[in-house]
């Protein structure tokens, strides 16, 4: 090749805009984040690889903690954080469960809007791939042992969680919204009447 072939080549590489990292678009996306809506599909596969569990619905966030996880398929269900407790009504049992909200460092997906929890409970790995982060709970009594994030043109579009029991959940994200006007009522549960609602478990 002629030089001034490899010149003009490697000026036009240089102006090239570089890829940015996942924790990059990971820090860029939850900037002044204060709300997010979105739509989710969740698989769980065993150990052995099967379904074991699949399900879908609608996500609510409002920084820094509160959320509301609206399950429609296979069965509806409400899955709701108020900042103090958290609530999981199941339609089909006509059941409401109620027990202290776990803490941050319990619930991998707030690192969407609270991104330095990743330095202060995790252990960040090298996943090989650019819009990828891998990260390990440094706590031993963690209910998962790995979990990946994944980047798709600066939004998060996948979560996946590799628990202690041998068992793989990937977490798909679609439509998300960036700082929508979200009701203050979907991050408040009221029991339906009739429903037995069973405190602390």
């Amino acid at each position: 090749m002629k030089p001034m072939l490899l010149l003009l080549l490697a000026a036009l590489a240089s102006g090239l805009p570089a890829q940015e990292s996942a924790r990059g678009q990971l820090d860029r996306f939850a900037d002044q984040l204060q709300s997010m809506s979105g739509r989710f599909s969740q698989t769980t596969l065993d150990a052995d690889g099967f379904i074991s569990e699949s399900s879908s619905g609608e996500i609510f966030f409002a920084a820094p903690d509160r959320f509301r996880w609206r399950y429609v398929d296979p069965f509806p269900q409400e899955l709701v954080a108020d900042g103090e407790r958290l609530w999981h009504y199941d339609e089909a049992l006509e059941q409401v469960t109620v027990r202290p909200q776990p803490p941050a460092e319990e619930s991998p997906l707030l690192v969407l809007t609270r991104p330095e929890l990743l330095d202060r409970f995790y252990r960040i790995e090298d996943s090989g791939m650019e819009d990828v982060i891998e990260f390990r709970p440094l706590a031993e009594e963690a209910e998962f042992e790995r979990a990946r994030l994944f980047f798709a043109d600066g939004l998060p579009v996948a979560l996946e969680l590799n628990d202690t029991f041998g068992q793989l959940t990937r977490l798909e994200l679609e439509g998300l919204v960036r700082n929508p006007e979200l009701d203050s009522a979907l991050f408040r549960f009221v029991p339906p009447p009739g429903a037995d609602v069973l405190e602390g478990y």
